[in-house]
């Protein structure tokens, strides 16, 4: 059996060497954003309201306080600012 020649297998060349890179160095550019005004507000605004959402409804130290007044016996009742603001509470529930 006889095996023939395939291509040009004998013919193989050499690859040429590439020319090393000119000597000029090339303007270094670094990235830069801008962040628009609307944009700055938008994340104020986010981090305002996870600060927000984080935030207790109650100061509990002002409960504590009131409470052991309450309990001292200090605590006036005829405070009107405190009834005002307690019936302003109740009519804004009420209306909903």
């Amino acid at each position: 059996m006889v095996i023939e020649k395939i291509g040009n297998i004998n013919n193989i060349s050499e690859t040429k060497k590439s020319k090393p890179i000119s000597g000029k160095k090339e303007d270094i550019r670094s990235d830069s954003i801008q962040i628009s005004s609307e944009g700055k507000l938008a994340a104020e605004n986010a981090k305002l309201t996870q600060v927000i959402k984080e935030t207790p409804d109650m100061r509990m130290d002002r409960v504590r306080d009131i409470k052991q007044r309450i309990n001292d016996g200090s605590y006036d009742f005829n405070d009107n600012k405190m009834l005002e603001m307690v019936a302003d509470k109740i009519a804004s529930f009420l209306v909903k």
